[in-house]
């Protein structure tokens, strides 16, 4: 043992908030977002205390975070105020949690593998498919506004389309090598040097987050209590804004790419 892992040990506290720490810093990702380090993960970590040493597999947990999501559509549509959002908000996180352990759960029995992170991906665009349907029917219930259902096809298209898009783009055939899901997340990526540079790094790391609706999601479930704030409109606004961002750079890179008369010499 290391001084450095022999000092982390002394640190931490004994018996089972000791366990924790140490299934925590044995399974946690080297790179990740904020959320993850100090919300997620810790609290996943809490939970694989508990399945560990069960049969479970991650893959298994994965479709649990899934069918647990199935709340989160729920509890916005039958319970159409405060209360149902924060009672979606409660749900959606705990199947995020969820979804942080089976990747923890994965690397604390050695059971990683490149289909469970297909299926991780698989999972989340279908989540989201389900938060933009779930919200538009909500919008409509609420505000009796036929426009909201058109929103929420339109949205799930643009989702749809949008991963698509991001198959298509990882293909080794169009990129020139095999880009595995997550791989940007693992890349250490400091704010640029030049104005103009940090600015496109600002809002891409801005947009980056609000696809990321776990680290933000409580926020907004919160900020949908106060008068004249429509928390379920400002969700589809940012959510389905940024995907209309991404699949219209993606989409047009991918034109200017194969489109051009030179790429067949």
């Amino acid at each position: 043992m290391t001084t450095t892992e022999s000092d982390t040990t002394r640190d931490e506290p004994r018996g089972m908030l000791g366990e924790i720490a140490r299934i925590y810093r044995d399974s946690r990702k080297e790179q990740d977002i904020f959320w993850n380090v100090y919300v997620a993960r810790p609290l996943a970590a809490v939970l694989l205390y508990f399945l560990r040493r069960t049969a479970l597999t991650p893959n298994q947990v994965t479709f649990l975070g899934a069918v647990a999501f199935l709340g989160v559509a729920a509890a916005l549509i039958l319970m159409r105020d405060w209360t149902g959002m924060l009672v979606a908000a409660a749900i959606l996180q705990f199947a995020y949690i969820l979804d942080c352990a089976d990747g923890q759960l994965a690397r604390l029995k050695s059971m990683t593998s490149e289909v469970g992170a297909y299926l991780d991906f698989l999972i989340d665009e279908v989540k989201a498919l389900i938060l933009v349907g779930a919200f538009s029917v909500r919008l409509w219930l609420v505000h009796d506004e036929l426009v909201w259902l058109l929103v929420g096809l339109g949205g799930m298209a643009l989702v749809s389309i949008a991963t698509s898009l991001t198959n298509f783009v990882r293909r080794p055939e169009y990129a020139g090598r095999d880009i595995k899901p997550g791989e940007s997340a693992r890349r250490k990526s400091g704010a640029p040097k030049g104005l103009m540079p940090k600015a496109l790094w600002l809002v891409q790391s801005f947009a980056s987050w609000l696809v990321h609706y776990p680290s933000w999601f409580v926020y907004l479930a919160l900020l949908d209590g106060l008068d004249g704030f429509d928390g379920s409109a400002w969700f589809m606004y940012l959510f389905l804004g940024v995907y209309a961002l991404y699949a219209g750079k993606t989409g047009l890179g991918v034109l200017v790419k194969l489109g051009r008369p030179g790429f067949y010499k």
